[in-house]
């Protein structure tokens, strides 16, 4: 990992972490992988994301290099609007009487395009709140890349001309470090960073979260190890894997955010409904949240003949329905055809 000037200014004097400045998932697809769908993603790209607000510490660690002498505070709900332009998540950094930004950019996979947006998203915050903004790339799963670029170059006639570097964290560079409880925050995050995708790898992540004494972080941290492993492993086999711990999320932040982020994150909340009490159940739910966020209140009629249909591959269609009909009578002809 290339240490930029960040890294050495930390180790000499106290930075303090005091506001963060949550991002948001950037539509034209930055951290899709060839085998997810941008359903499975955006749920992904927000648990990992609410790690980061919620846990801001070893994202810090891993992004500068060291929390030595390093206090952080959370200040919830800052906002930050740039011209067509979103950020992942971005850190306020103070040291001593200095102020940075720290702009954290996360990524499944490298695409040809990360260097280019890694400068333009350090240039507009650099104008829009007047500080020095540190940028670093976090690579979340782990690949065989033989490099990284570091740097986005602009040349003229065979030789470059303008140069900016940002720092680059291979996140499965820390595997060791989670795994053994130094970085146990980032527990949830394991199974995209070991080579074997088992359930060896399932349990020991379970054991880091499952040793914590803080009960939320407990449920958080579940909520999101779940929503992780959905990547490698079919509901089914969560659903038993878990079976004892389901009833934590129940308690976790990082679900209730899920379900206030709208009409449409209510078809994702029915997805993950169905790691607790069961596919069909959960999806019926999730179909009756979607609607009810879109037009209000659900007639009875609709809940009942839900109730009546057992095969989960019609109720999964009917739920990606009901994120696009227009009206409620619309979704009520549909049922009708079932």
């Amino acid at each position: 990992m290339r240490q930029g000037s960040a890294g050495h200014q930390s180790a000499s004097s106290p930075l303090r972490l005091f506001f963060p400045l949550p991002g948001c998932y950037n539509g034209d697809g930055k951290i899709i992988g060839e085998r997810v769908c941008p359903l499975a993603v955006n749920v992904f790209d927000r648990s990992v994301k609410a790690l980061a607000r919620r846990y801001p510490e070893p994202f810090v660690r891993v992004a500068l290099g060291s929390t030595d002498d390093l206090t952080v505070e959370t200040i919830e709900n800052p906002e930050i609007n740039l011209p067509e332009r979103r950020l992942d998540f971005v850190y306020g950094l103070r040291q001593e009487d200095r102020e940075y930004i720290l702009h954290l950019e996360f990524q499944l996979e490298h695409q040809a395009d990360v260097p280019e947006r890694m400068f333009t998203y350090n240039a507009l915050p650099t104008a829009a709140y007047g500080r020095p903004v540190l940028s670093a790339v976090i690579y979340l799963e782990r690949r065989g890349y033989r490099q990284l670029p570091q740097e986005y170059v602009v040349e003229f006639r065979g030789r470059p001309v303008h140069t900016f570097p940002y720092l680059v964290v291979r996140l499965w560079d820390y595997a060791e470090a989670i795994s053994s409880g130094q970085l146990k925050e980032l527990a949830p995050l394991l199974i995209l960073l070991t080579e074997e995708k088992d359930e060896k790898v399932l349990a020991r992540c379970r054991e880091l979260i499952l040793a914590s004494p803080d009960k939320k972080w407990r449920a958080n941290a579940l909520s999101a190890a779940i929503t992780v492993a959905r990547r490698y492993f079919p509901k089914e086999l969560l659903l038993r894997f878990f079976k004892e711990e389901l009833e934590m999320l129940q308690e976790a932040d990082i679900v209730q955010d899920w379900i206030n982020e709208g009409f449409q994150k209510g078809m994702e909340r029915g997805m993950e409904r169905g790691l607790e009490k069961g596919q069909i159940k959960a999806t019926r739910e999730g179909i009756l949240d979607v609607l009810a966020e879109r037009f209000g209140v659900v007639r009875q009629g609709i809940a009942a003949k839900l109730a009546a249909i057992e095969d989960a591959a019609v109720l999964r269609s009917l739920l990606k329905k009901s994120v696009k009909v227009e009206s409620i009578e619309e979704f009520a002809r549909l049922l009708e055809e079932v």
